[in-house]
């Protein structure tokens, strides 16, 4: 889909082919004539991710350069096809085309993510008189091509060398580096999906045809991979009062770096609804104004509080209870709803798929919607919002508030008008946090399982241990809890892991649990003394997971000096000769 919007307010058969590797190829000849291509085939999809809407193309039979079929584009159509986020190897994009005269022309995109919307590659348009321009790097380059008869385009795109050549009609329009962007040269080296959209030069609607799509790979990409061992579930027995750690290793067995994150998350079965205090929860500062959306009719506006932060502030077990937003020139407003959003991963940035909703009528200024249910905070991210449609076409139209930070928070300032969310940072002139403010109430549970280190970055052929450390202070014998670990990566096709944990607090024997320790005074001002039977290895991390010592030791009795440690509860963990481990928690005053 060209980018229309602007701001106001300051399967695959494989095969070898002359060396190349055809991954996937489609001349639409096994699709019925007269239906839609996304509803017919799994390997298309729409921009709203829609297959059947008015934005699938049609299969037609009305040009063809092979077999009897071809996808032709018109109206809204709107088709993408995704290549995964490839980051290495070297691929060509090849179709045919054909652009009546009768028409108003063509257009098409290779945009950097898999889901669109975010960062368009280039954009390339073709006249119905047999002319055309690429864009990219913020520069035009101008191509010819026959109309109203079938030619070539081949995308040659090399992302180990970050260079791509557009031929057109067998002639080389423009070689550029493949990580700009259609309007700038700074973006991502990666190859994210190719939109068909009823676009034509001028903003006008486009009709074409394309047929015989062809994705082949030059050589072969060398992407992350992620290897998780165990990835199996959690399921442990624990003493009251006992803390028992569990290690799972992520490897990167690929060429590429692989991002990771862990996240714990809570089955919180029957939340308490004792209120404890209303708690706000926002980036706005002071109110400054607003931006105004034009050339599109639904606007989505959220901020998202990452499960670290909700962790951090004892938030797991409450719930959002209420959320404000302050909008401008209601009158233009058809519709608002207040939004609360799933979490996403690392692949796809930003808010997830929208899984609460409620309808209100919007006012000037700052509006207050209780949430006719609350959302629970289990130890997901929490993203929540405000969704307007607005009459189109209006020269007055309503806004979404923003305050006035010159560096907005990077959680603070997310909006969707299609199918990918996007900060307003990435638009240079645009800054400030939306002016919009959840509320938490409700009594918090006392957090069970936490991970160390909870992200990071895997090079090639490393690997990181993740320590997984169950149990609380809380506990009592019979219960029983259970959750799940989330294992998020940007490898393509391993994105989310989900490991379910259970645990179960029962009695232990002590020949069972034979470790004889004292850690005094609890709280510790200057020192804290640890006595144990046979003590090897004593480590001490904060409540965040950061290690704060790890020393070996030959005596039974030791002190450490906490004089300078910064106030707060510590884990203490503490392993005999003979591999018998224990964590405590102390408290430093």
């Amino acid at each position: 889909m060209k980018k229309f919007l602007s701001f106001i307010f300051v399967s695959m058969a494989l095969c070898t082919l002359y060396g190349q590797n055809v991954i996937f190829n489609d001349n639409f000849d096994s699709y019925t004539a007269g239906q839609t291509l996304a509803s017919q085939s799994t390997n298309w999809t729409t921009w709203s991710q829609s297959p059947g809407s008015s934005e699938d193309g049609l299969i037609s039979t009305e040009q063809a350069l092979s077999g009897n079929n071809s996808l032709k584009i018109q109206n809204i159509n709107d088709i993408i096809y995704r290549f995964s986020n490839q980051t290495t190897g070297h691929y060509t994009v090849e179709f045919d085309m054909y652009v009546p005269s009768t028409g108003s022309g063509a257009y098409f995109n290779i945009q950097h993510y898999y889901n669109p919307g975010v960062m368009w590659a280039f954009e390339c348009f073709f006249y119905n008189n047999g002319s055309g321009y690429l864009t990219t790097g913020g520069q035009d380059y101008n191509f010819n091509m026959p109309n109203n008869t079938w030619f070539h385009v081949s995308n040659n795109i090399n992302l180990d060398a970050d260079s791509i050549t557009l031929t057109i009609n067998n002639v080389a329009v423009h070689s550029w580096p493949f990580s700009y962007e259609s309007g700038t040269t700074s973006g991502n080296n990666q190859l994210g999906s190719v939109n068909f959209y009823a676009g034509a030069p001028n903003s006008a609607t486009g009709t074409y045809y394309v047929d015989n799509f062809q994705f082949s790979e030059i050589s072969a990409s060398n992407d992350g991979d992620l290897v998780i061992d165990p990835s199996a579930d959690i399921d442990l027995s624990l003493n009251v009062d006992e803390l028992s750690t569990y290690q799972i290793n992520l490897s990167n067995l690929g060429g590429t770096d692989v991002n990771y994150r862990v996240v714990p998350i809570f089955d919180i079965p029957t939340p308490s609804e004792v209120l404890e205090g209303d708690i706000a929860i926002t980036y706005a500062g002071v109110q400054n104004t607003g931006i105004i959306f034009r050339n599109t009719e639904l606007v989505n506006a959220a901020i998202g509080f990452p499960s670290t932060t909700l962790l951090n502030n004892n938030f797991i077990g409450k719930s959002l209870r209420s959320i404000d937003v302050y909008l401008a020139n209601v009158t233009y407003i058809i519709s608002a709803k207040i939004i609360v959003c799933d979490m996403n991963g690392i692949l796809v940035p930003g808010p997830g798929n929208i899984i609460y909703e409620q309808a209100f009528t919007p006012v000037e200024g700052l509006n207050y919607v209780t949430l006719n249910t609350p959302y629970l905070i289990d130890g997901r991210d929490l993203w929540f919002g405000v969704q307007i449609q607005q009459i189109s076409g209006e020269t007055d139209l309503p806004s979404i508030g923003i305050d006035d930070a010159t560096t907005p928070n990077e959680y603070g300032n997310w909006f969707k008008t299609g199918v990918a969310w996007n900060p307003l940072s990435n638009n240079a002139d645009l800054t400030g946090n939306w002016y919009i403010i959840g509320h938490i109430d409700g009594t918090e549970i006392v957090p069970w399982m936490s991970v160390n280190p909870a992200e990071g970055v895997l090079s090639a052929a490393a690997n990181q241990n993740i320590t997984v450390t169950l149990g609380s202070d809380d506990l009592e014998e019979g219960d029983q809890k259970s959750g799940n670990l989330y294992i998020y990566s940007d490898v393509i096709d391993d994105q989310q892991t989900i490991i379910p944990v259970n645990i179960e607090i029962i009695l232990v024997g002590v020949e069972e649990n034979s470790i004889n320790i004292s850690i005094y005074p609890n709280p510790a001002f200057n020192v804290l003394n640890i006595s144990c039977d046979n003590l090897n290895h004593v480590e001490i991390y904060d409540i965040s997971g950061k290690k704060i010592l790890d020393n070996s030791y030959t005596d039974n009795q030791i002190s450490i000096d906490v004089t300078n440690w910064m106030k707060g509860t510590y884990l203490v963990k503490t392993t005999t000769n003979n591999f018998i481990t224990k964590i405590q928690k102390v408290i430093i005053q």
